[in-house]
């Protein structure tokens, strides 16, 4: 019965434990990845219980991003450009697993790809920024 129990524990454990995101930025244009890039993002507020925090993350020297410390849900990585602000969403990002993003910026648009990532709307006045080299 101990060892039932356990094994009961360790496949409810991944659901409770922390997840993640991460990937890497790409010129749209060239395919070259982007070093020094912020990206903000949000738990969905629809999800969230207290007020949405945007958090920050920058790209490596070799354009690759990752926070791994985040509670299971939905998340918005969004960047903004002169008139706009673009995004995409996160699904179902999932306790014990990273969701792995490919994100091509372009002069005026960021484009997502990945599993469970699709464009979104986002709030135009959010805080956002991201430059280009």
């Amino acid at each position: 019965m101990a060892l039932a129990l356990a094994g009961s524990m360790a496949a409810a454990a991944p659901a409770d434990s922390l997840g993640g995101i991460s990937g890497t930025v790409v010129n749209a244009k060239t395919g070259q990845a982007m070093p020094g890039v912020t990206l903000y993002y949000y738990r969905a507020p629809y999800l969230d219980r207290g007020p949405n925090r945007i958090m920050t993350l920058t790209t490596n020297a070799r354009g690759f991003f990752s926070d791994v410390t985040l509670d299971p849900g939905r998340y918005v990585l969004m960047a903004r450009f002169p008139g706009k602000v673009e995004g995409c969403a996160i699904d179902d990002v999932i306790g014990g697993q990273q969701t792995r993003v490919k994100i091509e910026i372009g002069r005026d648009a960021i484009m997502c790809d990945g599993p469970r990532v699709h464009p979104a709307l986002v709030d135009p006045n959010a805080s956002a920024d991201v430059y280009l080299r």
